[in-house]
């Protein structure tokens, strides 16, 4: 005979929740909804729109850092953001300058002189001097946009901590390459040598 009392106190308590939890779900601004719904642009947050500056790679774990990287404009070389792998180094920073522009990047009139047919890899750095070994077809591109892969190179190297000049080598051996006023050389070469390009 006492069981009935219980029922009725469980039937009382589950309702009192239930009325509980749909209150707080009002409350917080939950909808009610049984399926999902498009949210209209101008009701998603600010902040949740904006670009991001950093790139996660997909499948690529640990924490990642924004470089620049230099594309060629009307007038020069235009730096781009660009997420690496942390610490920046010359590798990640090459390997990103070879991914080329994106589309967006592209339609805003950005374009890199580096072939897809060149080959470049980082070699040691020491005493602020970056080594970028070159292959491929890029000794098959001459005049002005050789001068321009060149300077591509040498400013994305140059702005990795530590290195301020690059020396360029073919097969490990130092290679003749353009300044910015055409002239050959097997020395390093910092921004300085290319005024006209950029900064």
């Amino acid at each position: 005979m006492r069981a009935a009392p219980r029922r009725w106190w469980g039937d009382a308590a589950g309702a009192a929740v239930a009325s509980v939890v749909a209150g707080s779900l009002v409350a917080c601004g939950i909808p009610a909804d049984s399926q999902p719904q498009a949210i209209a642009r101008k009701d998603i947050p600010f902040d949740l729109l904006a670009p991001s500056t950093t790139i996660a790679g997909p499948g690529v774990p640990g924490p990642r850092v924004p470089v620049s990287v230099y594309l060629v404009g009307i007038t020069g070389l235009v730096p781009v953001s660009r997420g690496v792998r942390a610490p920046a180094t010359l590798p990640e920073s090459l390997g990103a300058l070879l991914a080329g522009p994106t589309d967006t990047e592209v339609a805003d009139g950005l374009r890199t002189a580096i072939t897809a047919q060149t080959s470049v890899s980082a070699g040691p750095v020491g005493f602020g001097v970056g080594t970028v070994d070159l292959g491929g077809a890029f000794g098959q591109v001459g005049g002005q946009e050789q001068i321009l892969a060149v300077a591509q190179l040498v400013f994305t190297a140059t702005g990795v901590p530590g290195i301020a000049k690059v020396q360029f080598t073919l097969a490990g051996r130092p290679v003749e390459v353009p300044a910015g006023d055409g002239t050959l050389t097997q020395g390093p070469l910092g921004r300085s040598d290319f005024p006209s390009l950029g900064r």
